[in-house]
């Protein structure tokens, strides 16, 4: 098994100049090597002759939002989207821009004045035949910063002052200052490429009629239970041979929310691909029927968000009391089968760029938990309602909670709904003082800083104006210079602990398990830690 294989990196060159010759090839981390529980030498050598074909079913225990990335509020969304569109930066494992899987084949920084010129790749449709070109770029873009249209993305990207389509194949982005975190933004939700024709036609409805450029076109949603995608014939990508992707005929994901459920879909063929329990480990492990690839710090596996605008939490030490309540190391052993990993920083996780920790962050102290009560003006405790999601490890986790913060009488109630519900209620609706849940792996920085810290990201519950913290984040992701880009980091990430907006609990540790006839399998966690199904194949 190979365990902690995202590595720090370097995040940006000032320019980037590299030329499209043909048809691009996929680059990928060849040094991350899949150990097949024994079985690598006799499953290796199919590893150079990949077979086209084969319906591969995937199993994920959330349900999508929406399938249109600019829209949609979960982190689960990604698995989805990922597999329809392309991105106009892509990234490789280690935060790398990667022309070759991009739909920029190159760009140009310039600071005087500050701007991004893309040029675009060659000869690329959108699923419903709509030319993919430097307007559509523009479309897409203008549609983000909209406020109207009201996407996750937006904050993040109000650098930009306007785009202009220079000629069918460049597009200059022109910004408002130096745009350091601009080209790994643009492989998260914002540099998602949808079909403008599609999204004129459906209107309201694209969000599950989406039409992007990416290896597989979607076929059928069945509400709450999955979705099927197929081939696209006609996609630009291919492997490092040359040969066309993907390598799939079909994809089915299937939610499937009951753990066990999950695991014996697995064992038993129903499913191809998923990630595993945490309670199921170590049999799969034992299992030499499978093979697993793994990634520390894969997510924040359990998080506390508080909603600073709203009582009790509203005062700074009523919510360092309940931070200091809180006891990560129990919750790990009780709920998650102390396969996670106690969070030793901030939102960003193990082996991802931001991680820092030398920052100070609350520790489970209840003296500390009963004086900071006792300065927030309630020494005999309080009561309020958290609102949680139906995930199996986050409401048990909640309940956990319940009992620890009765120590220092605090009677917390718990209101529990699906994913994209229980999202909407605490961020948008801000129906309630906090919310616990789990949080995906953001490789570049300024897409939780700029979302979840700056006083209109759609993340930030409050919305309170805090130009101290917009400023931190606005430089973090202005700077090229990697290192003081962490430095930033770490200054904002002591202030969000310190006053206790987000309290990172447990960072996760992804377990990706197959059958054998599931080949590339190292190849499929992406530098977010989600699913990229492209280059899977199947020998049967």
């Amino acid at each position: 098994m190979c365990n902690g294989w995202v590595r720090p990196v370097a995040l940006l060159l000032l320019t980037l100049s590299l030329s499209s010759c043909g048809r691009p090839a996929v680059e990928t981390g060849a040094d991350d090597a899949v150990v097949l529980n024994g079985a690598a030498d006799s499953n290796s050598a199919d590893l150079s002759s990949p077979r086209y074909g084969g319906h591969l079913h995937v199993g994920h225990y959330i349900e999508p939002s929406s399938l249109d990335a600019v829209l949609g509020h979960s982190g689960g969304d990604t698995y989805y989207w990922r597999q329809l569109f392309d991105n106009l930066v892509d990234v490789d494992i280690e935060l790398s821009p990667r022309p070759s899987t991009s739909l920029a084949t190159s760009w140009d920084i310039s600071t005087d004045p500050h701007s991004i010129t893309f040029h675009l790749r060659e000869g690329v449709t959108f699923h419903d035949g709509t030319a993919f070109n430097a307007e559509a770029v523009k479309f897409n873009i203008d549609r983000i910063l909209d406020p109207a249209t009201m996407a996750t993305p937006r904050s993040s990207f109000t650098v930009i002052d306007s785009v202009d389509a220079l000629d069918e194949l460049t597009v200059r982005f022109n910004l408002k200052h130096p745009w350091g975190a601009g080209p790994n933004m643009l492989a998260e939700r914002g540099g998602v490429m949808s079909s403008p024709t599609a999204i004129a036609k459906f209107g309201k409805e694209y969000g599950w009629n989406v039409s992007g450029t990416g290896p597989f076109e979607l076929d059928k949603v069945v509400t709450g239970t999955s979705v099927h995608m197929v081939r696209n014939e006609n996609y630009w990508g291919t492997d490092e041979e040359g040969n066309r992707l993907p390598y799939l005929d079909e994809v089915t994901i299937r939610v499937i929310r009951d753990q066990t459920v999950l695991a014996a879909a697995l064992r038993t063929g129903e499913i191809d691909v998923a990630y595993l329990p945490y309670k199921d480990v170590s049999t799969f492990e034992n299992d030499s029927r499978f093979q697993i690839e793994s990634m520390e710090g894969g997510n924040v596996a359990f998080v506390m968000c508080f909603n600073l605008d709203m009582p009790p939490f509203d005062n700074v030490d009523v919510r360092r009391a309940v931070s200091y309540a809180t006891n990560p190391e129990a919750i790990n052993k009780t709920i998650f089968f102390n396969q996670a990993v106690v969070a030793d920083s901030g939102m960003w996780p193990t082996g991802s760029f931001g991680h820092n920790p030398d920052v100070e962050r609350p520790y489970y102290d209840l003296d500390k938990a009963r004086e900071y009560l006792r300065a927030g003006g309630k020494p005999d405790g309080f009561e309020f309602t958290v609102v949680t999601w139906n995930h199996p490890m986050i409401s048990p986790s909640a309940e956990v909670v319940r009992d620890m913060l009765k120590k220092i009488g605090i009677t917390m109630n718990i209101e529990v709904f699906n994913a994209k519900a229980a999202t909407e209620a605490f961020f948008h609706a801000r129906k309630y003082p906090m919310f616990m849940s789990q949080w995906s792996r953001y490789p570049e920085p300024d897409w939780l800083a700029s979302l979840a810290y700056k006083s209109d990201g759609w993340y930030n519950a409050a919305n309170l104006e805090r130009p101290d913290v917009d400023r931190l984040v606005e430089r973090g992701a202005s700077l090229y210079d990697p290192a003081e880009r962490k430095a930033v980091y770490r200054e904002l990430d002591a202030l969000i602990l310190d006053e206790a907006w987000f309290l990172p609990l447990l960072y996760g540790t992804y377990y990706a398990a197959a059958p054998l006839k599931v080949h590339n399998l190292d190849r499929l966690m992406a530098a977010d830690a989600k699913m990229d199904l492209r280059l899977i194949w199947m020998s049967e």
